[in-house]
Order: C-alpha cells, then structure tokens, then sequence
C-alpha cells in the first residue's frame, strides 16, 4: 500500500486492522462544533447525577440531545487523548504523548496521520480552534488542518468571546459550513474559580484547612504575578496532609469551576439560538479525561482508573434528524473514539469507523453496541529520556463488568481486575481489586482462583492483541519506521506546561516515581 497522507487511514475488524484508501469527500453535511472541556469527569455534572446545579446549559443541551452514561476516553491525560479524538487512532499506534523533557521537544502527531479537521476542510468545510493552548496547540502538531486558530492559555471566557466574534465575522459571511472547535482548561488544575462561584459551591463555610494557603498564594499569583501563572499543582502542595474536609474543598472548587464554564458555555448556545444557527447544528461536547480526587491515592489525572476516564459526552444532532432519540439517555460503554467516527459518518465521506463505531449507526439500527474499551499510556515509551511519575506503563481494557488495568514500573508488573464501572466514585475511596496478580512473583493468583483467574488471563490476552494490532498498524502507516515525531517547545508553550502543573520553571517533571519504569522502544 502506498504510504502518503491521502492513504493514512484505517479499519478496524473485530482485533485486526486492514488498510484501505480514503475517498472523495461528499457534500458538506451542516455546521459541526466540537467542545472538549479539559479534564471534566460525568459526575461533576448535575444531568451526571451531581446534586449540585453544576451544569443547567449542558442539561438541557443534553435535553435537547443524546447524552451517553459511560463514556471512556483512551488516555488518561491531554495530548494523546486528543489525538485519538482527532485521529480515530488508538495511543499505542500514534504514539502522542504530553511530553519528555521539553530540550528533546514534544513527542507530537506523525505529519502523515490526517486530523479530523483536515477531513473537514477537505470537505469545503471552514475550520476555526480556539484552544487554551498546551497540549492543545501547535507544539505536538494536532492542529493541522484549521483554517483559523487561536491556541493561547487564557481560560473558558475569551474562548468563548472568541468564538463569538468569529461567529459574527467571517463565519457569518463566507457561505461556508463550519467546523469549530472550542476547548478549555477551565477546569484543569489549579481550581482558581471567580469568587462567587467559590462561595456559591462551597459546602463548608467553616473550612479553614492547608488548601486555602495554597489557594491564597495561587490567586495572588495570577493577580499580580505579572507573566508568572501559579504552577498547576500548587493546590496539591500539602496532600500528604490532607483531610477528608480538604479533598472536599477542592471538589468544591473543582465544581465552581464547572459551574462558571457552564454559565460561559450558555452564551455560545444562546447566541446560536439568537442568530438562527442552533437546531440545524451537530453539537458535540465532551472531555479528553477526568480527574481523581484522592478515590485510588491519587490527585490529578495519571492513571487508568475509572475517575480518570470515565467522561460526558453530549451530542445534539441537527432538527429533523433522529428526532425520536431527544432527551434519550445511552447506558451503553462508549467510547471516546466513537465521536470521531461519528464526526466522519457526519461528512458521508469515504472513510472507515476505524478504532470506534459511528453513534449514527446505532441510531439507525434502533439501539446502541455497548463497546469493549481500550487505554493505554505513551509516556513511559520516553523513559529513556526522562523519568517522572507518567513514567509507569499502564494498559487497562474493559468488557461486560469487568476492567483489567496493568501498571509495569521497573520491570514489574501489577495486574488489578475490577468492576468495569463504579456506581457513585465521587469522592469514595476505591475498594480493593476483585483479583491482583504481580509479575514477577511466585504465587500466581490466577491458578488459585477457578472463577476470576481465568478472566484476567483472557482480559489480558485482549491488551496483548489490543496493543500488537495497534503497533503493526503504525509501522505499516509510516512505512515500517519506528519513528517518534518530536517538536520544539516555544517559551510560550514552557510557560503554559508550568501552569498546568506538567513541569516547573526548569522545565523538569514534578512527580519523580519511586522507580524508574522499564523503557518500552518508540
């Protein structure tokens, strides 16, 4: 198979990938906009089951929609994630990952891996992103294919004011369908929300723990720190300490965030609805992953764990189109690859579903597949080149009731099998692994146990075909080379990895593992 850019596509069937070529674009299909709200986990929205009145705008996009219980991303932190999101194409075969030591560069997308947007644009589609930046701008080269971007670290209010204007200017005029694409770090760490959405979430006024120092010395930061932002994790500065009031605080700052992004998302739905543009839109919003709050030991977003992945997704089709499914909850595991097959499905272009399966192929067969759900880390696939805590190598596969997550680090090997989903994560500590295996080790727990043992060999079995059909097909896309793709890191791009809290103002991790893991070959 030749090996250029309008050949980079692929489809998926049953384990295997088979390659085929991408056609023609069809005609333009409508105006698409795709909103990722960084590091948003379901349940922190009330249409989630939060009591709290975190999210009414996405409620009642949702009311107005789809909106899918469990949906997976295929990585726990941001550039692989949307990656997948952008590509269709699993971790393990784009090999995108957040970031080594930033002197080596970004390990970014191989340039001849097509974006979703190119495929718009292809399509006579106009193409506009407005990014907060990071991860999600030029420096892991994910943005190909907008016409118009705007990747600057500044958080939900002027993305939104930005895509407004952009509404009202040449989008207005041009003739053009639009795909746009909205994302914010709004809710990312550090959780620095206005003031009165502070006070409105918070449900201990008497609260007088180790965050709010931190937070104090954060806002200070931001206000008057001229071009110095607090570093994303200075909330997390005292967790060895922390109380169960403190893991709350936070929460509650968290879902302030929430809150205030919601009330900014409202003016964009209520602007669509005012010019005219809303019903015969296709609105997708989603996150790249969650977030953990303590619930495994863990605060942040490093680890396959249900809290990390498990995210909202809410899709609002144009009017006249599946009418009958408005307002419909979906209890069947998705995927977050599902919503770039989707997105193809919209173009009704030549392209396979690839690694998801299109939600408009479940509409018109009148239920949804409940999905097999793969993850898989790519840092540690650097390790070489600097050691941090994203160092650890983790696969995880859910199916039926059960999750299967492996975590290796220095050369051993961890195999937890556990419930697929929890019920009601907010904040409740895990409970222990159905079964636990560590390899090396003399006792072999999956011969001891006639029921789970053999679970864990088969779900294990998936990873390995999972993670060998993932690599072959890269390899077969870039010609057999096993190239990672790394690009220069700008001061602008340092400073805004610094204020996600993914390096200090050296430039070097802030989570050292207690081991090194095992590097694993680009």
């Amino acid at each position: 198979m030749a090996k250029d850019r309008v050949l980079a596509c692929a489809l998926v069937v049953g384990l295997s990938w088979a390659a085929v070529s991408c056609g023609g674009a069809g005609p333009p299909q409508g105006d698409v906009l795709l909103i990722v709200i960084d590091t948003l986990r379901a349940d922190a929205l009330s249409s989630y089951g939060n009591p709290m009145p975190t999210s009414p705008n996405l409620d009642q996009l949702a009311a107005d929609g789809l909106r899918f219980e469990t949906v997976l991303t295929q990585a726990p932190n941001t550039a692989p994630s949307h990656a997948t999101l952008f590509t269709g194409l699993y971790p393990w075969t784009h090999r995108v990952a957040n970031l080594t030591s930033l002197e080596m560069g970004t390990p970014g997308l191989p340039p001849a891996f097509i974006t979703i947007a190119e495929r718009f644009k292809a399509a006579g589609y106009q193409t506009a992103a407005f990014t907060d930046g990071g991860p999600v701008g030029r420096a892991w080269n994910l943005m190909q294919g907008f016409d118009t971007l705007i990747g600057e670290f500044q958080g939900v209010e002027p993305k939104v004011n930005q895509l407004l204007a952009h509404l009202a200017g040449a989008a207005k005029t041009s003739g053009a369908p639009q795909f746009l694409f909205l994302h914010t770090y709004q809710v990312h760490e550090p959780y620095l929300p206005p003031l009165e959405y502070r006070d409105r979430f918070n449900s201990n006024p008497d609260y007088a723990g180790v965050v709010l120092a931190s937070e104090a010395r954060a806002r200070d930061l931001r206000d008057h720190g001229g071009e110095v932002e607090p570093n994303g994790k200075i909330l997390f500065e005292h967790k060895a300490e922390f109380q169960p009031a403190d893991v709350r605080y936070l929460w509650d700052l968290y879902l302030a965030e929430l809150a205030y992004t919601d009330a900014q998302l409202g003016r964009v739905f209520d602007e669509l609805k005012r010019s005219g543009r809303y019903d015969d839109m296709t609105i997708i919003v989603t996150s790249d992953h969650g977030e953990e709050f303590g619930e495994h030991g863990e605060f942040g977003h490093i680890a396959l764990n249900d809290e990390t992945l498990h995210v909202p997704m809410i899709v609002k089709l144009p009017k006249g189109q599946f009418d009958e499914w408005r307002g419909r909850s979906i209890s069947e595991r998705v995927n977050q690859v599902d919503a770039h097959a989707t997105m193809i499905d919209l173009l009704d272009v030549d392209w396979p579903v690839d690694a998801g399966r299109s939600f408009l192929a479940d509409l018109q067969a009148g239920e949804f597949t409940e999905r097999v759900s793969f993850a898989e880390t790519t840092e540690a696939l650097y390790g070489a080149r600097v050691q941090f805590d994203y160092m650890r190598s983790q696969r995880a596969v859910r199916v039926g009731s059960y999750a299967l997550i492996e975590n290796t680090v220095g050369g051993v090997t961890r195999r937890e099998l556990r419930p697929a989903e929890r019920s009601n994560p907010a904040l409740e500590p895990a409970g222990p692994p159905l079964l636990q295996v560590t390899i090396p080790s003399a006792a072999d727990d999956t011969a001891t146990d006639p029921k789970l043992g053999p679970v864990l060999k088969s779900l294990s079995g998936r990873i390995v075909s999972h993670l060998a059909t993932a690599e072959a097909l890269r390899l077969e896309l870039l010609d057999g080379a096993a190239t990672a793709f790394f690009y220069q890191v700008d001061g602008e791009t340092r400073t805004e990895l610094q204020a996600l809290g993914y390096v200090d103002g050296e430039g070097q991790a802030i989570e050292k593992p207690n081991e090194p893991a095992t590097p694993e070959q680009p």
